[in-house]
């Protein structure tokens, strides 16, 4: 479970591969359905490491030329004040409550000696969000912004029309779907697993990401046959719903003139990516 959740922080999401079809490039051009100018769709990665800034030809060119930037939630529009109140948990449940006093130790340990926090400020909030500063903790971060925010700020920059595919409320209502016992055994996992070898490896990660093998890299993070059913709720709601409404929202852009579509990398692929959903639409979608 500890690797879905790892990822879905880091790309906000997954999906499982399409047997058919290799999904080898982060770059992809929509075109085609009576289009008069070509939009296209950009997988992001949530990091700041060096390598996700080496774009491949073409796509600052694409990006420059486009007149809508569309991103998974529009940072102009974000209720801060709200979001953090959604990430408590409701007034019955703490991380005392959903852990032993040993797990309880154990995560509160390592959030002193590895992360310089106590563990009291995140006593209410949501285990799912405390579990990505263990998986964030080693993330290379050689660039001021993440891939995705340095996009946003770049077309704010270029005066772009901005516009976010989801809201807020839907990312959070996303997360509180999965039970809190649920997120508390992900955390002490996480805290548990942390710099073992076979714990979830971000270099190879970022590797596959930046050779746009995003097969590869759905392999790595989706396969979990010890926990089935937050398999089924991660492909289910963090997944292919977001899928749908990302493609169904973004269709009005594309017909309306060209437009650079940044989303989570692992929202591209598989028979309910944001790709096969454009081409049911009647779009060609083709890797660049």
């Amino acid at each position: 479970m500890k690797k879905h959740i790892i990822y879905f922080c880091i790309l906000l999401s997954q999906i499982v591969a399409c047997a058919q079809e290799k999904y080898n490039s982060l770059f992809w051009e929509i075109s085609g359905n009576g289009l008069t100018e070509h939009s296209y769709l950009y997988g992001t990665m949530h990091t700041q490491d060096d390598r996700a800034f080496q774009f491949k030809d073409g796509v600052m060119e694409a990006f420059n030329q486009a007149e809508t930037y569309a991103m998974e939630l529009n940072m102009d529009s974000l209720d801060q004040e709200g979001l953090l109140s959604k990430l408590i948990m409701d007034s019955v449940y703490s991380l005392k409550t959903l852990l032993t006093a040993n797990e309880y130790k154990t995560v509160s340990d390592f959030f002193r000696d590895s992360l310089g926090q106590p563990l009291f400020m995140f006593e209410k909030m949501q285990p799912l969000f405390t579990s990505q500063m263990v998986a964030l903790r080693d993330l290379e971060a050689q660039q001021t912004d993440a891939l995705d925010i340095y996009f946003f700020k770049e077309a704010k920059k270029q005066k772009k029309q901005t516009i976010g595919l989801e809201k807020t409320i839907e990312q959070i209502d996303a997360f509180s779907a999965i039970p809190y016992e649920m997120q508390a055994k992900n955390l002490v996992d996480a805290v548990k697993d942390y710099g073992k070898e076979e714990d979830l490896d971000m270099d190879t990660m970022i590797k596959y990401y930046v050779d746009g093998n995003l097969d590869k890299l759905l392999e790595m993070t989706t396969k979990d046959e010890d926990h089935e059913e937050m398999s089924k709720i991660f492909n289910d709601i963090f997944l292919v719903k977001r899928n749908y409404n990302m493609a169904d929202r973004a269709e009005p852009y594309i017909k309306k003139g060209s437009s650079f579509i940044a989303i989570g990398a692992a929202h591209l692929p598989g028979k309910e990516g944001v790709i096969e959903l454009l081409r049911k639409k009647g779009y060609k979608v083709i890797a660049k």
